[in-house]
């Protein structure tokens, strides 16, 4: 029993001490960019030693990683929570409500995120293949909402769902990335524009 108690509070204290870190990362991306998002920075940002995040995460690249993964985790959780059990035009609606809303609440978040989604297309970035994977689910989902419309009648079933659920998401990129290039950018504007855009162009006559 003394060693479950002793072995479960070493996992509280680096489940702590990842999410201290992870959120130091993120704060340095924002501030000072990938360059100078060091590792001794970041464990000295969070409060630990310089050494701690090299130990934890061994590179700089797999750090990145990391951070671009927690972030879109938090996000595909929060497009889940949405969307719920909705499909269609209904679905993709909910998509961009939370989209909105992640801009709101957790700004830096995803600056930090698209941060690293744009440098992944460096050929020598190491950690691609985890922008990649993300992005996938992102279409595969939409994919999916919208071929579930399409049998429940209310998408076009003429809508190509694949090429209707690549525009969903490059939509979707596209308005970030005009935000995080111009914070003054009317988002409750666009969030609304682009809401009618999906039904306009998706709900069936």
């Amino acid at each position: 029993m003394v060693v479950a108690v002793s072995r479960r509070r070493q996992e509280d204290r680096t489940a702590l001490s990842d999410q201290r870190m992870t959120a130091s990362a993120i704060g340095l991306l924002v501030d000072v960019g990938i360059a100078g998002t060091t590792l001794a920075a970041i464990g000295e940002r969070a409060g630990y030693s310089r050494g701690l995040a090299t130990h934890r995460f061994g590179s700089k690249a797999r750090l990145l990683a990391h951070v671009h993964d927690t972030v879109a985790s938090d996000w595909i959780r929060r497009v889940q929570a949405a969307v719920g059990d909705r499909v269609g035009v209904e679905a993709l609606e909910h998509v961009v409500d939370a989209l909105c809303g992640f801009i709101e609440d957790e700004p830096d978040e995803l600056r930090a995120m698209y941060l690293l989604r744009y440098a992944s297309i460096d050929p020598a970035s190491e950690y691609r293949a985890n922008v990649a994977k993300v992005h996938k689910a992102q279409c595969r989902d939409a994919r999916r909402w919208i071929e579930e419309g399409q049998k429940a009648g209310g998408i076009s079933p003429k809508v190509n769902a694949e090429l209707a659920a690549e525009l969903f998401c490059a939509t979707a990129d596209g308005l970030l990335y005009r935000w995080l290039v111009n914070p003054r950018l009317p988002v409750a504007a666009l969030h609304r524009a682009l809401r009618r855009e999906v039904r306009r162009s998706l709900s069936l006559a």
